[in-house]
């Protein structure tokens, strides 16, 4: 009896043997799969923390560009009513001489003699054009600025200075601020760019301008008045201007 059951005792060691084997490998991939999942644990975590990190400096980068724009926005205004102001002083020199004496009298400045020393004062470009588009008067500040003096006439100043629209494209002469003025036409922060003779880079304008008219209320000249702005400053300008000319969504139930 012993004779027949010994073959089938050996068969059962070897697949006892076996099934320890398969068990053993078994426990071992599970124990990989487990250190496998940590692994990838640990790295999802590493991961979440550093886009917590991120999304929090991301958004004091986003608290830091908005109190910029908001700077840039007071900057914008400020400069907005300093070269409105000082085009209506220069105006009021040009256009009527009473009313200027007056004016200098009750702020205790100057007579209208120093007319031009007061414009030259001030820190922005100041120019005159006559109706047949030569400069009558520019300022220190605008012949540093543009490189243009008294003499020259707007199509000297279109081809020498390379003057574009603030997206970059050419202007002819006769679309100047000077020469649009010249028809009548009242500018306020326009913005152009110029690359003055001698300049290696553009320079962005924020042109104001105003024709000077006789008692007649003929135009007899273009009062401009320009500062030199960043390229930040122009666009958040220009954003202004075309968010102010966007049409309002009309109102009401079709």
């Amino acid at each position: 009896m012993d004779r027949i059951l010994e073959p089938l005792s050996n068969q059962w060691q070897i697949a006892l043997l076996a099934l320890i084997v398969v068990m053993g490998a078994l426990v071992w991939r599970a124990q990989r799969q487990v250190t496998r999942l940590a692994k990838t644990s640990g790295a999802m975590q590493e991961a979440l923390t550093r886009l917590e990190e991120a999304t929090g400096e991301m958004t004091k980068r986003s608290a830091k560009t908005e109190e910029s724009l908001m700077k840039t926005e007071e900057s914008v205004m400020k400069t907005e009513q300093t070269l409105k102001a000082n085009l209506d002083e220069y105006r009021m020199a040009l256009g009527s001489t009473n009313a200027y004496r007056e004016y200098l009298q009750n702020m205790g400045l100057a007579p209208a003699s120093d007319v031009e020393p007061i414009l030259e004062a001030i820190p922005d470009g100041a120019e005159a054009v006559s109706t047949d588009g030569k400069v009558l008067y520019a300022n220190k500040a605008f012949a540093d600025l543009t490189s243009v003096r008294p003499g020259a006439t707007i199509e000297e100043i279109a081809f020498r200075c390379r003057v574009r629209t603030f997206a970059g494209a050419q202007l002819d002469p006769e679309d100047l601020p000077e020469a649009r003025v010249l028809k009548g036409e009242v500018l306020s922060s326009l913005l152009i760019r110029m690359l003055p003779p001698g300049r290696d880079h553009d320079v962005i304008l924020s042109v104001n301008g105003q024709p000077a008219r006789d008692a007649t209320g003929k135009v007899v000249a273009a009062v401009m008045l320009c500062r030199a702005v960043s390229e930040e400053v122009a666009m958040a300008i220009e954003v202004r201007r075309m968010a102010e000319e966007r049409p309002e969504p009309a109102s009401g139930v079709f």
